[in-house]
């Protein structure tokens, strides 16, 4: 089973402008960002965006002396200099381009700083949704990746994400671009493995546990923890993969692959236990079956009490009783 990261079909947008208001609105929406744009003497910007909801792909043309700066891009961001300077600041970490190399321009999270020098780009921009999402599919152990550097690991890396990129454009940008779903979402993995395999991560190179070897992935434990924290509120599967930055199916898949159930069937025994201690707590003379029931979610005391001798082997009346 493969994460859905697909939000929209391909959608493309472009600007060519002078203009710097014009200019900053059309990046501030394009990136979900605000920015502080500093321009020394005539800029224009021609920007090409073509957009698969959860990745993209660009091509940029900027001239003139530019500098942005951002509290927060929130997405991983990688660029291709054709022609001219890139340079960036991205909290600690400092990296410079020139034409024939890549770089980094957003690790999806902290300030950033990013100075553009007559320069021709071409980036790719993948959600930190979707790098999470493979990762945890390629990682048995698998956290939030947190990208350590920003220019590529080896030469080769730099190559290999030149070939995917210049595969995605001819995809996103023909003059029919893919409507298949299926497509969509395999091209979105290949771009995320690309990146996470391109650029210096923490994330495990050999596929060894981190830890030393603890038996389920990080953010399956993650989940687990959350279930177990909000088992008496209305949750579902939603709620646990919006609390990740998870896809609902990754968050199925991990459940799956890892425990053999579904997060819903967990989340069920996790009531049903809560319960049974309530139950054996419980003093006859206040604590009632149907009130326990209802307090761990659930609202038909017959199915309850059918859940409830099927795990434990006798009623709940009975465990009540003791």
């Amino acid at each position: 089973m493969m994460p859905d990261p697909i939000d929209v079909y391909p959608e493309r947008s472009h600007i060519e402008s002078n203009d710097a208001d014009l200019t900053q609105k059309h990046l501030e929406q394009t990136y979900s960002a605000r920015f502080t744009i500093t321009r020394t003497g005539s800029c224009s910007c021609n920007h090409s965006r073509t957009d698969a909801g959860s990745f993209a792909v660009e091509e940029i043309q900027q001239t003139g002396d530019v500098l942005l700066r951002t509290d927060r891009v929130p997405a991983v961001i990688a660029l291709y200099v054709q022609d001219g300077r890139v340079e960036v600041e991205h909290g600690r970490l400092t990296g410079s381009a020139g034409p024939g190399e890549w770089l980094l321009a957003s690790t999806g999270v902290g300030s950033v700083q990013v100075r553009v020098r007559d320069a021709t780009l071409r980036s790719l921009v993948v959600s930190r949704t979707l790098l999470t999402e493979v990762a945890a599919m390629d990682t048995d152990t698998s956290t939030v990746p947190r990208f350590t550097g920003l220019a590529p690991v080896t030469a080769a890396a730099g190559h290999t994400l030149a070939a995917t990129e210049q595969f995605l454009n001819r995809i996103l940008t023909a003059p029919e671009p893919p409507a298949n779903r299926l497509l969509l979402t395999s091209t979105a993995r290949m771009v995320a493995s690309a990146i996470l395999a391109g650029f210096p991560n923490d994330l495990p190179t050999d596929g060894a546990p981190e830890g030393g070897g603890d038996a389920y992935p990080a953010l399956l434990r993650q989940a687990v923890e959350f279930i177990r924290d909000n088992a008496a509120h209305d949750v579902g599967v939603g709620d646990v993969a919006s609390a990740l930055y998870l896809s609902p199916r990754t968050v199925q898949y991990m459940f799956r692959r890892h425990l053999d159930t579904t997060p819903t069937a967990y989340l069920r025994e996790v009531r049903l236990a809560r319960a049974r201690e309530e139950l054996i707590a419980g003093d006859r003379s206040i604590t009632t079956v149907a009130a326990t029931a209802a307090r761990w979610g659930f609202a038909h005391t017959g199915r309850f009490a059918v859940l409830y001798r099927r795990t434990f082997g006798e009623s709940p009346h009975e465990t009540l009783r003791r």
